[in-house]
This record gives structure tokens, sequence and C-alpha cells, in this order.
């Protein structure tokens, strides 16, 4: 069943499978945990007393998670990254349990107090075992400036060791406590506090050397087109061959960069559809229109819009923003049982 607590700057959702029979619980965990990883468990925890719930908080441009499941693995798979676009860091502490993973940087498996970073870019596969997590949701465009290199910390286990560390995981903490009583205002300082947190501690970890200097030119490009983009996303006059001229670039060095994200055009749809799902998701845009925020996003008409966000979603921005007083009906089907906000959510932030 759903609850909801919210405040001026904050949004809360609370999905779990407890209340549902126990042959459907892990396959409707599975399925909506799939906007994040792909998930495998033993037969025996799937049929055997499982459980799962995720408690989110919307605030500002971050999500933070209070996750509690059974083990099982977790893969983010290139199927995954191509197909939802997800463009965040995660940073998790465990509070529980504990994760492993072959390919982790940093060690193989999360120490005592210590935090595991997420990158939703690449590809992993971890082990957990039966476990709760807090884990704080950042897209990339608060934090990509600040990092020397964005793209090495796919499953980068923090040193404890680290002060900085230690006080990140201590906020953590604090604001899973605090988080439903921020203002709009508190929470674009949060925003400003842990990026700049995160950052240090990922700077820390990996060092800066002539070479990594070197490859930060290379990324300070690509956050440069990538701001071009957001920062003119409104305009329904953009375009390739506009932006390699604002950029000062070759429309073919531009379809280079944007390649991994399926082209400029499917670049600049994908993050228009975010950013409506993130204004269908603000609670001071309620009365907003769905024409409004299509124009706002860059879409030509409200037709267009809605057309583009059902082939991206399946789904329409009209029962998007619906999703919030669903527990209103009454009904008894299993997906109106349980809370799947946090979903869109992931999607929207930008």
């Amino acid at each position: 069943m759903q609850s909801e607590q919210a405040s001026a700057g904050c949004s809360s959702s609370f999905f779990t499978v407890d209340n549902l029979p126990m042959h459907e619980r892990y396959g409707v965990w599975k399925d909506s945990i799939n906007c994040l990883f792909g998930v495998e468990a033993d037969k025996t925890v799937r049929e055997e007393n499982f459980t799962s719930s995720i408690e989110s908080h919307l605030f500002g441009s971050l999500m933070l998670m209070d996750v509690k499941s059974r083990q099982q693995s977790f893969e983010r798979a290139y199927s995954q990254i191509a197909g939802n676009g997800m463009d965040h860091y995660g940073v998790g502490l465990y509070t529980n349990g504990t994760v492993h993973c072959e390919t982790g940087k940093g060690g193989t498996e999360i120490k005592r107090n210590g935090l595991v970073v997420y990158d939703l870019t690449q590809p992993f596969i971890a082990q957990t075992s039966d476990l709760q997590t807090l884990t704080l949701v950042i897209p990339r465009p608060l934090v990509e400036e600040l990092l020397h290199q964005p793209n090495d910390h796919c499953i980068r286990f923090l040193d404890p060791g680290d002060p900085m560390v230690r006080m990140l995981r201590d906020q953590l903490i604090s604001l899973h406590k605090n988080v439903r009583s921020l203002t709009h205002q508190q929470s674009s300082t949060v925003e400003k506090i842990f990026a700049l947190m995160f950052a240090n501690c990922i700077n820390t970890a990996t060092g800066l050397t002539r070479e990594t200097s070197h490859q930060r030119n290379g990324i300070m490009n690509m956050v440069r087109m990538r701001r071009y983009f957001r920062d003119n996303l409104g305009s329904p006059d953009l375009n390739p061959r506009q932006a390699a001229h604002d950029l000062g670039v070759s429309r073919s060095k531009l379809y280079n960069y944007f390649a991994p994200y399926g082209g400029v055009y499917n670049y600049i749809r994908d993050m228009r559809l975010r950013q409506a799902i993130s204004l269908l998701n603000d609670p001071l845009r309620a009365r907003s229109s769905i024409y409004d925020i299509a124009l706002e996003c860059g879409f030509s008409s409200d037709a267009s819009f809605i057309r583009a966000f059902r082939e991206k979603y399946d789904t329409t921005p009209g029962e998007v923003r619906n999703g919030a007083v669903v527990n209103e009906r009454q009904t008894t089907n299993t997906n109106d049982l349980v809370d799947k906000r946090y979903e869109s959510w992931l999607y929207g932030l930008i």
C-alpha cells in the first residue's frame, strides 16, 4: 500500500512487496527494480519469506533511498544503460549486510563504515547479502565538473579511514533523519553540500596525475556540450546544426560525442522527457497544464510531447502526474497495491 509525506521541499514514497502473496513478491520486486538493476536470487530466497522495500525521498535534484531486501545479485547491463538513459551516480551506505564485486575499485567488498559508489552509465555485476542500504542518487550534471575522472567510479569502495568519507557517511545518516522537514531553499543548499563532499571523496580516492589532467581536458569538452544542451532544452529550434555552430565544433565531432546516447536528436529528446518528468513530479507545478510543460521542455505541441513520452515510457504525462494519488483508488490489482513512484522520480532526475 502507498504512503506519502510531503513538505515544501521533499516528496516521499514507500514501495514494499510485503503486503502481496508470497508467490508474487519477488516478481514484482524484480520488475520494479529493473529501472536500475537486473536482479537474480536463489529459488529458496525467492520463495521463502522474500521481502523488499524502498523508502524514497525526492528533494531538489537529489533522491535518497532506504532499501531493504534479501540476498541476491545485481547487474547493470548494457541493455539497461542504452534503454533508460539514466546518467546518475549513487553513493551507498550499508547499514546492514554487505556487497561484493570482483571488478570493484578500492577493493572487492565494502568495508565496515565505508561507502560504495555506483555509476549508472557503466555495466557491473555485484552480489549482496540480506541488506539494508541508504543510497543517495546524484544526477551527473551536479558533480561532473567537480570530478577529475568522472568515468572511473563503477563500483568504487570508499575507505572509512578517509575523514571525508566518514563525514559523508555521517551526513547521509543525518539527512535520512531530517529529509522530510526540508524546505525548497534548504534542499538547494543540501544539493551543493553533498555535491562538494561527494566530489572530494572521489577525487581523493583517484588522485590527479598528468595523465588524468590530460583526460580531464577531453571530459570538459563533453561537459561543455552537455551544459549547452541542458541550457537550451526549452528552445524548439535546438538541433545538431545549430548546436555545432554555437559550440564551435564540426557536426561529425558532435555526432561522435553523442553516439553512445543514440545520437544527438535522441539525447535531446531524452533530456527533454526527463525534464518533463521532473516538472510533472514537482508539487509546485501541479497546476501547470500538460501543454505548458510541453512548451517549456521544447516540444512544439502537447500532442508531440505526449506521443514522444508514450513511446519512451509506455505511459502518458497525465498518468505520471496522477501517480501520486493512486492510493485513493479502491481496487485489488497488484499494481495498485504497490507504490512505484520512485521509478518515475529516478527517470526525472536531471
